[in-house]
């Protein structure tokens, strides 16, 4: 439960930045299953996947937001990429997607005072993908906006 004047988010890295999302909109967290590509779908569109019966489309996060593969990958010690791929499982009205990121790291409290609005405003027939920013100076995280996310290309 969370405390009153609290938000509650799920602190996600994607390439070298770290966005946050509502922890309310989250499912499950999970390893990345095996994705079924969708011909003619959306670049940004893996695929589906299926999870408990349910088909699930899978959004890449990294190309939705132009971010380029492997960049700010996280290494082990003997330089080899370290998969720490995750499957975020979000409720988008009555529908789940998935969202295909780098790694999830934490759950950040934050108070709902320190939330403001996305600092970047849409142009015409665009969704800007982030609703707000929290954190301090030199410490901000984007919000990112799942209806967004999904939206697709000219829509």
């Amino acid at each position: 439960m969370t405390e009153p004047g609290l938000s509650q988010l799920c602190v996600l890295r994607v390439g070298a930045e770290e966005y946050v999302v509502d922890l309310s909109r989250v499912d499950e967290i999970l390893p990345i299953p095996e994705v079924t590509p969708v011909p003619r779908a959306p670049g940004f569109v893996e695929g589906v996947v299926k999870l408990r019966g349910e088909v699930v489309p899978v959004v890449d996060v990294r190309k939705r937001l132009g971010v380029l593969p492997g960049q700010g990958q996280v290494l082990t010690p003997s330089g080899k990429p370290r998969n720490r791929e995750r499957l975020l499982v979000c409720r988008i009205g009555r529908r789940r997607v998935g969202f295909l990121v780098d790694a999830v790291t934490h759950v950040l409290k934050v108070p709902r005072a320190s939330l403001r609005p996305a600092p970047l405003a849409s142009g015409p027939g665009r969704q800007p993908h982030v609703l707000g920013v929290c954190g301090e100076a030199g410490q901000l995280k984007l919000l990112l906006d799942v209806k967004a996310l999904v939206a697709g290309e000219g829509e």
